[in-house]
C-alpha cells in the first residue's frame, strides 16, 4: 500500500503541472436526477492503459455507487481511490506531502502525514483487476471537485458534484468491519459476529485518522495475538495464495460499503496507514483483528 501512495504523488504532480485532461465522458450515469427521493446512482469508472475515464463527470451530491471496469488487463490494474482537497490545499501541496509521507526509504515525514490527514478527504475505493468488476458505494457529501485516481498506474481524472443533495439509497450490508478509536487514543477494528463471506461489507470510520481495510486469509487456529507475534519476528500467519481483498483509504466520519466475495474462512483484518502520532503503520501498533467470514 505504501508504494501505491508514492505512485499517487507522481499522479498528482503530473496533473498539477500538465493540467487536467478532459477525460470524463458525456454519457449520463444510471439513475435519476430529479428532486426528492431518487433511484440509486451508479458511476462507471473505466481503468485504461494511461487513463481513467468516467461514465459521467458531473453528479449531484448524495449516495453514489461506483463500478470499476478494467479495460486493458495488466496495463490498467490498480487501486482506484476517490478523494477531494480541503480549503486552499492544492494538488502540488498534496504531491509534496505524499512524497514526504511515503518515502522510498527511511521514516515518513510526520508533518506531511498530518497535513494529508487534515487536508485530504478520502472516500475509499477498490481494485481494478482482471475481468472482475469492483463495486462500492459512498455518500458524496458536498458540492466539490473530486479526484478519481488509479494509484498504481499514475492516472487521474475529476468528478464534479454540483447542486442540491439528493436522497439516494445505499446497498444493504451483509456485514460490517468498522474502524474505531481505543480508550488509549489508538485505533482498532470492530467486526460483526456474523459477517457473511460475500455481499456488501460496511466500513464506517469512527476513528480520528484515515484507515483502509486489508483482509488476508489466515491459517487455522490463528489468533489475533499471533499477528502481533508475526510483526515481532514470529511465524507468518497468512495462507500462501489465500483469499484476500482490500479497500482504498476512508477518512473519519465516512461510511463505505463495498462488494466482496471471499471463501468462508478466518481472516486477518489490518490497516497500514501511517499513524499521526509517530508515522508507524497502524497494524504494527495493534490495529488488526482475526475474524471469520461465512
Amino acid at each position: 500500500m505504501q508504494t501505491r501512495y508514492r505512485a499517487a504523488a507522481t499522479a498528482l504532480l503530473m496533473t498539477a503541472t500538465a493540467g487536467m485532461a478532459a477525460t470524463g465522458g458525456a454519457a449520463e450515469a444510471s439513475g435519476t436526477h430529479h428532486a426528492g427521493k431518487a433511484a440509486s446512482l451508479t458511476v462507471t469508472i473505466k481503468s485504461k492503459d494511461g487513463a481513467v475515464s468516467l461514465s459521467t463527470d458531473t453528479i449531484r451530491p448524495g449516495a453514489t455507487t461506483f463500478k470499476v471496469k478494467n479495460i486493458d488487463g495488466k496495463a490498467s490494474r490498480g487501486l482506484i481511490q476517490i478523494f477531494r482537497l480541503r480549503g486552499s490545499y492544492t494538488l502540488p501541496d498534496a504531491f509534496d506531502d505524499f512524497a514526504a509521507a511515503f518515502p522510498e526509504s527511511g521514516p515518513p515525514d510526520l508533518d506531511a502525514v498530518n497535513r494529508i490527514d487534515e487536508n485530504i478527504v478520502f472516500y475509499g475505493g477498490m481494485e481494478a483487476k482482471g475481468t472482475d468488476v469492483s463495486k462500492w458505494a459512498v455518500k458524496i457529501d458536498k458540492e466539490a471537485t473530486y479526484y478519481v485516481a488509479n494509484l498504481d498506474q499514475n492516472t487521474l481524472t475529476t468528478l464534479t458534484a454540483a447542486g442540491a443533495k439528493q436522497d439516494r439509497p445505499m446497498p444493504t450490508r451483509s456485514g460490517f468491519i468498522n474502524a474505531e478509536s481505543t480508550k488509549g487514543g489508538g485505533n482498532k477494528f470492530v467486526a460483526g459476529k456474523h459477517n457473511k463471506a460475500k455481499g456488501w461489507m460496511s466500513t464506517a470510520n469512527k476513528a480520528a485518522e484515515p484507515h483502509f481495510v486489508d483482509i488476508e486469509q489466515v491459517k487455522r487456529g490463528t489468533k489475533n495475538s499471533d499477528i502481533t507475534k508475526m510483526f515481532e519476528g514470529g511465524p507468518n500467519v497468512f495462507v500462501k495464495g489465500g483469499a484476500a481483498t482490500d479497500t482504498g483509504v476512508i477518512s473519519p466520519g465516512h461510511r463505505f460499503l463495498w462488494a466482496y466475495k471471499l471463501k468462508p474462512a478466518k481472516y486477518g483484518v489490518l490497516c497500514f496507514w501511517p499513524s499521526a502520532s509517530d508515522g508507524m503503520p497502524h497494524a504494527l501498533m495493534g490495529m488488526h483483528i482475526v475474524t471469520r467470514l461465512g
